[in-house]
């Protein structure tokens, strides 16, 4: 499932560093890959790369 962000959306480094957050700008097509781990978070790809994003801010963005 593919989406266009139309805010900014902050995301958190998947796999080795979860303390880095970056904010995906608007205007860039996320792809959804699944849910992670950790119930409250999804793994979404963005430019080739793997990101972890809170399920509620996910929910904002497709609602």
């Amino acid at each position: 499932m593919s989406f266009h962000t139309t805010l900014p959306l902050m995301v958190l480094a998947f796999k080795d560093n979860l303390d880095a957050a970056v904010t995906v700008p608007p205007g860039k097509v996320i792809e959804v890959m699944g849910p992670a781990d950790d119930d409250r978070f999804a793994i979404i790809r963005v430019d080739g790369e793997e990101f972890l994003v809170f399920e509620s801010d996910l929910a904002q963005l497709v609602a």
